[in-house]
């Protein structure tokens, strides 16, 4: 158990890496563009076509490790009402909703990706399916991202969904 918790965290280190590295890339090719444009008039669709890539690259990718950071959005003013041992199958309960809206995410994204991705792109002038194919594929690591804290929520002894008294 003790090496799964250890390939759990080098698995989460290196899906925010890679997230960093992305947002990192984002940042650096979004001031390069603004400074070419307006200092040198200068200006590359493929690479305004590539920040809007990264853009959605990084949106999508977001999504698991919304779910592995508890990010997400959550109204809790009634489920702090509960008893711990509701609160913890509530929970369970809220990442199987997630997990069911997740999927249909996927479905509709992959069949948006097939229907749509044999375009070429205008900047870099590859198939669309590399573009579309983000939501598909992000939306399967979300969904392994959901089942693991679905997992934890349902093992977790009750005393974890105390709520700290202020």
């Amino acid at each position: 158990m003790n090496n799964l918790k250890k390939l759990g965290a080098q698995l989460e280190k290196l899906y925010m890496g890679v997230g960093a590295v992305a947002m990192g890339l984002l940042a650096f090719l979004v001031i390069f563009t603004v400074i070419m444009r307006y200092c040198f008039s200068l200006s590359w669709k493929s690479v305004s076509e590539f920040n809007v890539l990264l853009f959605t690259f990084t949106t999508f990718w977001g999504l698991g490790l919304n779910v592995l950071k508890n990010e997400h959005v959550a109204v809790t003013i009634l489920y702090d009402k509960f008893p711990p041992v509701v609160r913890k199958w509530i929970s369970v309960l809220n990442y199987l909703v997630m997990l069911v809206v997740d999927i249909l995410f996927i479905h509709y994204g992959w069949a948006y990706t097939v229907k749509m991705g044999k375009q070429l792109s205008m900047g870099m002038e590859i198939p669309m399916f590399y573009m579309y194919g983000l939501m598909p594929v992000c939306g399967v690591i979300c969904a392994l991202c959901i089942i693991i804290k679905g997992v934890l929520a349902a093992t977790a002894p009750v005393s974890a969904f105390k709520i700290a008294e202020q």
